[in-house]
């Protein structure tokens, strides 16, 4: 067992790996550039050469790959372009919401999914049975997002 725990520990550090220069390079192919979005429209080629460099756009990939890896080694996530906040104070402050939704989503699919099972069980081959599976697969084909503006728009 204990050898098993050590081949997936150490699967897990390509597959990091793989998966922050994913994340990496589909940043760097979002269409703009940061600092005119920064900047705005009006925003002059010296101060958007300035914006470039103080943000290490102006470097090339790898050492902006680098300098990116060795702030997430550190905790340091970097700052949001929209609030011009640390990505970190960000999260933190939007944490303990997600973490209210979590729960609350879970305490409903338990509340409502346990005694639908038994009654479906109990019922089986009736019209509660097909009612119950009906319910089931609408409730788990509904795309989250969708599902998210439908309750943000009712409530």
């Amino acid at each position: 067992m204990a050898k098993f725990i050590i081949r997936r520990l150490l699967l897990l550090i390509p597959i990091l790996l793989g998966l922050t220069l994913l994340i990496f390079i589909f940043t760097r192919l979002l269409p703009g550039d940061p600092a005119t979005t920064l900047l705005g429209e009006r925003a002059t080629p010296e101060n958007i050469a300035l914006v470039r460099e103080s943000l290490g756009l102006d470097r090339p990939l790898h050492e902006q790959y680098l300098q990116y890896m060795g702030g997430l080694l550190q905790g340091d996530l970097g700052r949001s372009f929209i609030t011009n906040r640390d990505v970190v104070d960000d999260f933190l402050q939007r944490f303990p919401a997600t973490i209210e939704l979590t729960l609350s989503a879970m305490l409903f699919a338990i509340v409502v999914g346990i005694p639908l099972g038994m009654l479906t069980a109990k019922r089986r081959g009736t019209w509660i049975d097909s009612a119950g599976t009906i319910m089931s697969l609408i409730g788990i084909s509904i795309p989250i997002f969708f599902l998210g503006l439908m309750l943000k728009w009712a409530f």
